[in-house]
């Protein structure tokens, strides 16, 4: 059986379950299985989402024992947000099911006010609609991006300052030889780099530019400059590349920012990055 017959199964065997199940009222599929613009592939997850009345504890458990059931499984990850509760499932072959629980008021609240969560607007497909409240649910808008807020004039501030205070952070394990944790800084560093690199790409597209999420399909929205300049950004376990690479992070971020805040019309902290950089061209390698 191939990933998307198991798929096709499990939604099947599962509708005919949760059919006797009260406490479920709706199941939408989400993500990438339910997108129209970069629809699902061989590697792509299920995306379950079911939505309850009751906040029962127990019944929770029935459910996500109803899956651990459906076939062998290697692992069940819990991440819980706010009412939502998540379990990542990944059974035998690595064929992946992230698995939610929600309960059905917030589908009212979106209802209400006339919006929907990104993963939904993206696309989603009604698997079970008891009560015909997902029906209600605004029309997905697969062929346009999700609704976009650029940051404030503070937030990218805090943002700028943020990533070179760790880039000085990260000069001085270099100095130190501190390969671990310069990996283990790095990776708050990526993350934040990622969060410029989509408002770069919202600020300077000339239509609404879809980012997705944690650098998915990053090549169709970056630029051609920015691709080539962050295949210097990352290094390997050791000093003199993870120097090499810290430089030309600096200059990427440094580019970044500063075309971001012109399109935006912002205040750049130009004293602060210049007298910043020239501290770690001074540091020098180990």
């Amino acid at each position: 059986m191939d990933t998307q017959q198991f798929y096709e199964r499990l939604q099947t065997e599962l509708l005919a379950w949760i059919e006797h199940i009260p406490a479920v009222r709706v199941i939408l599929v989400v993500g990438s299985q339910a997108r129209q613009i970069k629809p699902a592939d061989e590697y792509s997850d299920l995306d379950l989402s079911l939505y309850v009345t009751g906040g029962d504890e127990h019944e929770s458990e029935t459910y996500l024992q109803w899956m651990e059931d459906f076939a062998p499984i290697w692992m069940i990850l819990e991440e819980h947000h706010d009412e939502t509760k998540s379990w990542l499932i990944l059974y035998q072959g690595g064929i992946k099911v992230d698995f939610s629980i929600t309960p059905v008021d917030a589908l009212q609240t979106l209802i209400d006010a006339k919006t929907l969560w990104d993963d939904q607007q993206r696309g989603y497909k009604i698997l079970l609609d008891k009560d015909g409240i997902a029906a209600q649910l605004p029309t997905p808008t697969p062929f346009a991006p999700p609704p976009y807020t650029p940051p404030t004039q503070t937030q990218f501030i805090q943002r700028v300052e943020g990533y070179f205070y760790g880039l000085v952070y990260v000069a001085k394990q270099i100095r130190r030889g501190n390969l671990w944790k310069i990996k283990w800084a790095d990776q708050i560093q990526q993350t934040m780099l990622l969060e410029m690199l989509e408002w770069h790409a919202h600020a300077t597209h000339d239509s609404p530019v879809d980012t997705y999420y944690r650098g998915d399909f990053m090549r169709d929205w970056v630029s051609a400059a920015t691709w080539r300049e962050l295949h210097e950004a990352f290094a390997h376990f050791e000093a003199a590349d993870s120097r090499k690479s810290l430089i030309a992070s600096v200059h990427l971020f440094t580019r970044l920012t500063e075309e971001t805040a012109a399109k935006w019309g912002y205040e750049y902290p130009r004293r602060m990055v210049d007298e910043v950089t020239d501290y770690i061209s001074g540091l020098g390698a180990p």
